[in-house]
């Protein structure tokens, strides 16, 4: 066969979802193959969602990603050099209001560790600073074993209840947006290596964090033009409804449309909405899937500062809050947004996730609903399982809850399977 032949033959190549994993995949197949890349929503981008705010409503305050590092993040930073991608530095401080109030302290700087002076003559307090270099210290040097939680772990290496209830529980929570009782009962390695891949266990210092100057609307819009540049077809507004595999491929079903045909699909959506999406799954598939359970977090974009610590000093990046005598089964954090975006303090500016405590109505300026991977034993198993039998049936499945649940690992999983379809693309032309 001539080979202008050969390069001619793009494959139909259908992604369902375009947040950062299929954007992913389509800008990694961009003129390699003939792809077609379905939203259900009005525009692009996904948990990348940028909304304008501030006093004139006109400051542009992401409410999703927020901050990525040159370290952990290496996808992401290739992708944001090749677009020119436009980032300031940002701040990773974590502070904790407990009990209304009745503890309050910030982590990597010495005035917020002491914001509420009593802590000083607090000896539960001291011993938490004490377990807090403890476990910074096993965690550097111990051999963790696969299957042990978080809880479990704290009870082996002796650590007490204060570093449980208001240090670990809370800070992991933050990272993974989850309630401290669910976070017991996650696997103790991946937050291990997790806290020492981004420098979190009190050696050497932070990396350096940076965030999309102008929000993360930035990049997405730099990768929507990219791929309609390449010839990538986008349907917003689409909502897939069915897949079904046949011979030699698979036809796609969106809402009052009827099936195409496609050589293969790469499903870029939360496992739940897949699972939904196939009306033939495997065993394998289902029971994968469904191993995946989600964690929904309310999020309200405002300006009411009295969500915040009582403490100016215990301020920070990232702020976790207990309300007096009431326990929450969903996590009550905020975000500084202005910490973290380099905005105008004098336009004060806060994501706050899943609070009971009331919120001036005036104040808010966006609400919505996320839904973020709870990554136990079982989801652990299942991505594993998902991730060996990738691109059987000509089905593929990305997404960050194929990994740690984070910006990277959405748009890493979305290379790697447009990788894989490219791979054998390669393949088919070598035994031609």
């Amino acid at each position: 066969m001539p080979f202008e032949n050969i390069q001619a033959d793009k494959r139909r190549i259908a992604i369902i979802g375009g947040g950062v994993s299929g954007l992913g995949a389509a800008y990694a197949l961009r003129g390699s193959e003939n792809v077609i890349l379905f939203e259900s929503g009005v525009k692009l981008g996904g948990h990348a969602r940028t909304v304008l705010a501030g006093k004139n409503g006109n400051m542009p305050v992401d409410t999703g990603f927020l901050v990525y590092n040159s370290v952990n993040y290496p996808h992401l930073t290739k992708l944001f050099d090749e677009l020119a991608v436009p980032t300031i530095p940002s701040d990773m401080s974590f502070g904790a209001s407990i009990d209304g109030g009745w503890l309050e302290y910030g982590i990597l700087a010495p005035k917020a560790i002491i914001a509420q002076k009593r802590n000083i003559f607090r000896p539960k307090f001291l011993g938490m600073m004490r377990d807090i270099l403890k476990f910074n210290k096993l965690a550097n040097k111990s051999l963790i074993d696969s299957n042990i939680t978080i809880g479990n772990l704290i009870k082996d290496w002796g650590l007490g209840d204060w570093f449980r209830d208001y240090y670990l529980t809370p800070f992991t929570g933050a990272i993974w947006s989850t309630p401290i009782t669910k976070i017991l009962n996650f696997p103790a390695l991946p937050m291990i290596k997790f806290m020492k891949n981004h420098a979190l266990l009190g050696t050497g210092g932070q990396h350096d964090w940076r965030t999309v100057n102008g929000g993360s609307c930035e990049y997405v819009h730099r990768v929507e033009n990219k791929l309609r540049e390449s010839g990538v077809e986008i349907r917003l507004s689409t909502a897939v409804t069915s897949v079904r595999r046949v011979d030699s491929g698979v036809e796609v079903k969106a809402a009052g449309g009827v099936y195409e045909y496609f050589d293969e699909v790469i499903f870029a959506t939360h496992s739940d909405i897949t699972l939904g999406m196939l009306s033939d799954p495997t065993e394998i598939e289902r029971s994968s899937l469904n191993s995946i359970k989600y964690q929904s977090n309310t999020m309200v974009l405002h300006a009411d500062t009295s969500i915040m610590p009582k403490r100016k000093a215990a301020w920070a990046s990232w702020v976790y809050t207990e309300e007096k005598n009431r326990k929450s089964d969903h996590i009550d954090l905020t975000y500084w947004i202005n910490r973290l975006q380099s905005l105008p303090e004098d336009d004060p500016c806060f994501v706050t996730l899943n609070t009971q405590r009331p919120i001036k109505p005036h104040l808010i300026y966006d609400e919505c609903v996320f839904y973020h991977p709870v990554f136990d034993l079982a989801a652990l198993q299942g991505q594993q399982i998902l991730a060996d039998s990738n691109g059987a049936n000509s089905t593929w499945f990305c997404g960050a809850w194929m990994r740690n649940g984070f910006h990277e690992d959405g748009l890493a999983t979305g290379m790697e399977v447009a990788r894989g379809i490219l791979d054998q693309s390669s393949s088919m032309i070598a035994a031609e």
